[in-house]
């Protein structure tokens, strides 16, 4: 049934998962002459709640710090809670119970349970990622790791080495795959792949870095697409800054080992269009500018087939981007429809791709960008470039050329009630027209060098050369071989 199982690492990726699950939960349809262009069956597992009814959940696995969840609890109203054991049987002196007080709901989840009309959520009433949430996850799903506390000042969890030793830790003591992946897997008739969203500018790469390397263990022919988060670096002190350096140099040269695909995405820090409205300070903000163009970006691996079109796979897509093997790091731009009143096509351009970006290290270069695959998803929203404009079945592979894919589909993407406003053009709009480009291309090899030249130095002895040689060899597979002479390329290496 091409199914996909979803790995949440950490409050930034839960926040932009908990987007993606709220819009794939719109894509449902309730009339019998109403049909969804998405196969619900890809991201979505039927089962039997305790009093009998049918359920369908999403096949995700959630990890979070302890206090992390907010409002959330792990027996929903689908499931009931399991008996506790007595006190009274494991210790026969008095016994005193404490219990921590439980977050309360905000009010747009009390109305949810009410049915009743949604309070609009705000920037202040948004504090976890549940309090935006709209559907039920299966109490499997949720995964608290108890060693470390959210927003913690002793003990923060914010060091690459720290994701890697907790990882370990849990797996020796408790075989996270079998406990916590494994019954996940088990449920799929033919898996097409695994997504993963994790932050990798904290700890939270390290622990994804390790959990992926079993995963690659256990499922070595398995499609791994990873989305790549990183916070905005405002208002953060340059040691912190450093830090964050360093664990996304570490995250990105680790997770390119292991994994086919790694997407990074990170807003702009300072050239970010007019059109956009982002309060950077709020997780629900930028994590909702990162969603649209994942959910987007994804799309295709989902659709229901139609007519000739055949849905494409995990795997299909990343073979786009990575055609030579060796290629597993892309970009990803995303373009926004523009307002309906505007005189000409005045589309708003996202570039989240910010790895090596600024400080005057970007020079402009004399030849052409070559693009060594892209994948195009368009929502409505046409191509900008007329050569793209051909039909995938049309375009004849050619040994050196570039692979592009594009896909078209008359599903907008949906602004829903817990989706903040942050398009001044689709105010009053129920869906905006979305455009993303995922790409391998030369600009990512001056980028990595740019990485490696700025993080090596920030990581202890042990671990410099292994990652500037990691590094290096990345950055090697996106040069054009024909400059691989060039004494400016030698120098940068």
């Amino acid at each position: 049934m091409r199914e996909i199982i979803t790995l949440q690492l950490g409050q930034l990726s839960n926040y932009t998962a908990t987007h993606f699950w709220n819009t794939q939960e719109s894509y449902f349809t309730y009339g019998a002459e109403e049909q969804s262009p998405v196969d619900h069956n890809v991201h979505w597992r039927a089962g039997v709640g305790t009093d009998g009814s049918e359920t369908f959940l999403p096949r995700t696995v959630i990890y979070d710090l302890k206090g992390g969840f907010g409002s959330l609890r792990k027996i929903n109203a689908l499931y009931e809670a399991e008996a506790e054991a007595s006190p009274g049987a494991l210790w026969s002196g008095p016994s005193v119970a404490h219990k921590q007080q439980p977050l309360e709901a905000n009010a747009y989840q009390q109305s949810l349970d009410a049915g009743s009309n949604p309070s609009p959520l705000t920037t202040s009433t948004v504090r976890y990622w549940s309090d935006f949430s709209r559907v039920y996850f299966h109490p499997r799903s949720l995964v608290q790791l108890y060693d470390f506390e959210l927003n913690s000042t002793t003990m923060p969890f914010e060091r690459f080495g720290m994701g890697t030793e907790l990882f370990s830790v849990l797996d020796r003591e408790h075989e996270l795959m079998d406990r916590d992946w494994r019954p996940f897997a088990e449920e799929c008739d033919q898996m097409q792949g695994i997504q993963v969203f994790t932050s990798i500018d904290d700890a939270w790469g390290g622990f994804a870095s390790s959990y992926i390397e079993s995963l690659r263990d256990e499922y070595p022919k398995t499609c791994i697409w990873v989305w790549g988060l990183q916070s905005p670096m405002l208002d953060i002190t340059r040691l912190k800054r450093q830090l964050r350096l360093a664990n996304t140099a570490q995250s990105i040269e680790q997770l390119c080992a292991q994994a086919p695909t790694l997407v990074p995405l990170a807003l702009p820090e300072t050239d970010l269009p007019a059109g956009i409205s982002v309060d950077n300070r709020s997780p629900w903000h930028t994590s909702a500018a990162m969603a649209t163009a994942i959910e987007t970006a994804t799309l295709p691996s989902r659709l229901l087939q139609s007519g000739d079109a055949q849905p494409a796979s995990l795997d299909y897509l990343a073979e786009a981007l990575n055609p030579v093997g060796n290629q597993p790091l892309a970009s990803i731009q995303m373009s926004l429809a523009p307002a309906t009143d505007a005189l000409d096509d005045s589309r708003i351009d996202v570039d989240f791709f910010q790895i090596g970006r600024g400080r005057g290290r970007d020079r402009p270069r004399d030849r052409e960008t070559r693009i060594f695959g892209q994948i195009i998803s368009c929502r409505t929203l046409d191509s900008k470039d007329g050569e793209e404009d051909l039909p995938d079945h049309q375009r004849r592979p050619v040994i050196g050329n570039p692979v592009i894919r594009k896909y078209e589909s008359s599903l907008k993407f949906p602004l829903l009630d817990s989706y903040p406003q942050i398009y001044s053009q689709a105010a009053g709009q129920h869906d905006i027209a979305i455009q993303t480009n995922l790409s391998s291309n030369t600009v990512i090899a001056p980028r990595i060098k740019t990485l490696r030249a700025e993080a090596t130095r920030l990581v202890g002895l042990e671990d410099r050369e292994a990652l500037s040689n990691g590094l290096a060899e990345l950055a090697e597979a996106y040069r054009e071989d024909w400059s691989s002479g060039s004494e400016e390329d030698d120098d940068d290496l």
